[in-house]
């Protein structure tokens, strides 16, 4: 995947805690986590189009 953009963001501790626990328990990065995470939420909002990511739903 081509990176054409970095965001920095603030969170709660407990957002930061929820995110860590799914980054280890997927065996993932948190900027994986995270990127799939706003993927997800602009999909249902119709936000954005699904795009294909070259790496493939497991391991990266």
């Amino acid at each position: 995947m081509k990176k054409l953009a970095v965001l920095t963001v603030r969170v709660d501790s407990a957002t930061d805690d929820a995110i860590q626990a799914l980054a280890q328990a997927d065996d993932r990065s948190v900027a994986w986590i995270a990127r799939m995470l706003i993927t997800e939420a602009l999909e249902a909002r119709k936000g954005a189009k699904p795009q294909n990511d070259k790496q493939q739903p497991g391991k990266s």
